[in-house]
């Protein structure tokens, strides 16, 4: 569903103006039609500190403008993550948001612009464990959300049950404000949680460490062929999480 904000008649200060606000309106719409539920923009120039080889100019060398999308995970895949449901709702999310870039990105196409989707997940830069592009930074950027301690990106309406994907154009779209918000505050709930404390503090991360326990998790829940995932520290999360709009509204089960 579209945002009613984003159906507010715009007011434009030139024709290429309103070109760029005709254009970013059709990318949204076409974008939540397809079953996005967070749709953001990024200018290309504020990813300036990006590391060396995942700019977005790296992958598109004029590209101006990154959309990112978001899909919610289902609620139930969590209740006993890390397990097969939701490792395979993980991947099914993922497949998903790779179709809707692709559309996106063969509608900006259409218009006359280049565009490259870049996955929701693999491939991977193996040397430095790092994606092609970053999608939590660019989701960040384009007003999606903020980063956890969990390192995760934290949806105001979903927490971190979220995926995301990416495409990089060279259209000039409209960019989306970032938040200014902290939603994690005095809670470090995640950080205490992590099975294998790949946690060094406060948004720094083990990498190695996370990635050997999602190797363990898989074998152990035999998910040859399917992304294999833990979650613990998602699950834990309170932000945007409906157990936790549950329990504040008295309906637990025990």
């Amino acid at each position: 569903m579209i945002p009613m904000a984003e159906l507010k008649p715009p007011v434009f200060e030139s024709a290429s103006d309103a070109m760029s606000a005709q254009l970013t309106a059709g990318v949204r719409r076409l974008a939540y039609e397809m079953g996005a539920e967070l749709v953001g923009v990024a200018s290309a120039d504020a990813f300036e500190g990006a590391p060396a080889g995942h700019h977005p100019r790296n992958l598109l060398r004029r590209a101006r403008s990154v959309v990112v999308m978001g899909a919610r995970l289902l609620d139930g895949a969590f209740e006993l993550a890390p397990s097969r449901a939701y490792s395979i709702t993980y991947q099914v999310a993922n497949l998903e948001l790779d179709r809707i870039a692709f559309h996106v990105a063969k509608y900006l196409q259409g218009e006359g612009h280049r565009a490259l989707q870049v996955p929701a997940s693999p491939p991977y830069d193996l040397e430095r464990n790092m994606g092609d592009l970053s999608h939590r930074h660019a989701a960040q950027l384009a007003g999606l959300g903020v980063l956890g301690k969990n390192s995760l990106l934290l949806a105001p309406e979903f927490g971190p049950r979220i995926r995301l994907t990416s495409v990089i154009t060279d259209a000039t779209l409209e960019p989306s404000a970032p938040l200014d918000v902290d939603l994690c505050g005095d809670c470090d709930i995640c950080l205490h949680a992590c099975p294998v404390d790949a946690f060094e503090g406060a948004g720094i991360v083990d990498k190695s460490a996370c990635d050997a326990n999602h190797v363990r998790t898989g074998e152990r829940l035999q998910l040859e062929g399917w992304e294999q995932m833990c979650g613990v520290c998602i699950r834990v999360c309170p932000v945007g999480s409906s157990d936790a709009e549950r329990r504040r509204r008295g309906e637990t089960d025990g």
